[in-house]
């Protein structure tokens, strides 16, 4: 899902969470599960991913995106400074549509934010 479409669903999903993301190895450390989809994917253990880099075509922002794709019981939205993930998050955050707890406009440039939150349940209609 695209970010601009949570905007008109938002009141659908609950437990929201930032995270900040500094490295590949903290990406890893934030579940378990993400390591173990990496090393299925990639067919290299994460420990590995430094000196075997240049094997993957993919960058780190890929990566994130597709391990995170497979996650089945959340939604994420991956957004760097000023992308257009972060500009319509900060448009959120600015219409008063909802608190991110934080200020969602003061953000590293040198890191990487996602954006978790449960998915709505089956139940759920979406108009």
């Amino acid at each position: 899902m695209l970010v601009n479409e949570f905007k008109s669903k938002l009141t659908l999903y609950k437990n929201f969470e930032v995270w900040e993301i500094a490295s590949m190895q903290d990406f890893f450390k934030g579940n378990s599960i993400l390591k173990t989809i990496f090393e299925a994917d990639y067919g290299m253990k994460t420990s590995e991913l430094k000196d075997r880099r240049h094997e993957i075509q993919d960058n780190d922002l890929s990566i994130m995106h597709k391990i995170l794709d497979q996650v089945g019981d959340k939604h994420f939205f991956i957004f760097t400074l000023l992308d257009p993930n972060h500009l319509e998050l900060i448009q959120i955050q600015d219409m008063k549509l909802m608190d991110f707890g934080m200020n969602i406009t003061e953000i590293k440039n040198n890191c990487v934010y996602v954006m978790i939150m449960d998915k709505p349940s089956a139940e759920t209609p979406f108009f």
